[in-house]
């Protein structure tokens, strides 16, 4: 199994945008739809209303932050990727969207390039991204998210995460976009389950594959 490399995941994420000519680039790098119904169960289970502030973490291209800023008040889209962020502003300003910052960011470091802090954020979202980071990095960095999240506020995670087994249904990696551990390390559902109770929130597992799931975290006052 590889080791993490922030950089070469940028990188690896820059030639995509290269490449994209789609409209959904988050989930049309894969074969099937799972990532599609887990991309959609995350945004719909955001519960997003005209007063909420968005953080799209691992916002690649955009789509996901451009659907969303119809239903909010502001929009944060942050990436490793300076190429998917400069394609996502482009995307954003022909389709006439001004409630949007893109900027770049980590989950590990989600303010570098940007005060979050100075935002308010009522909701947060990563779709088909925290899988990039191993464990412990996974582990710290839904306790940085947690901390600039506003009370009461919620967090929605759709993405490869272990229910099972991986290795007993590798003839479905394609088609939920696992590259077998090459850039993607996935947690055991269960156990983001628990970090998340850890910093503090009420946390409900939906499973859309054996590989697949969606994570609300729930914070209150």
């Amino acid at each position: 199994m590889a080791e993490y490399d922030r950089e070469r995941v940028g990188r690896l994420f820059d030639d995509i945008a290269d490449a994209d000519t789609s409209t959904m680039q988050e989930v049309a790098l894969y074969d099937g739809n799972i990532p599609r119904i887990a991309a959609q169960m995350a945004l719909e289970r955001l519960e997003l209303s005209t007063g909420d502030v968005l953080l799209d973490v691992g916002t690649g291209t955009g789509d996901t932050a451009i659907a969303a800023a119809h239903n909010c008040r502001s929009v944060i889209g942050i990436d490793i990727s300076m190429k998917s962020l400069e394609r996502a502003r482009m995307k954003a300003e022909q389709k006439g969207i001004h409630n949007l910052v893109f900027a770049y960011g980590a989950f590990e470091d989600p303010c570098a390039g940007v005060k979050l802090a100075s935002y308010g954020i009522t909701k947060i979202l990563a779709v088909y991204s925290l899988h990039h980071l191993p464990d412990p990095l996974k582990k710290q960095s839904l306790v940085t998210l947690a901390g600039l999240l506003r009370r009461p506020g919620r967090m929605v995670i759709g993405d490869i995460m272990f229910f099972e087994e991986p290795h007993g249904h590798s003839e479905a990696f394609d088609e939920v976009g696992y590259d077998g551990g090459e850039t993607d390390f996935p947690a055991r559902a269960g156990h983001l389950m628990e970090w998340l109770e850890q910093t503090g929130a009420r946390v409900h597992v939906e499973q859309v594959h054996p590989l697949v799931g969606v994570v609300t975290a729930d914070y209150r006052q």
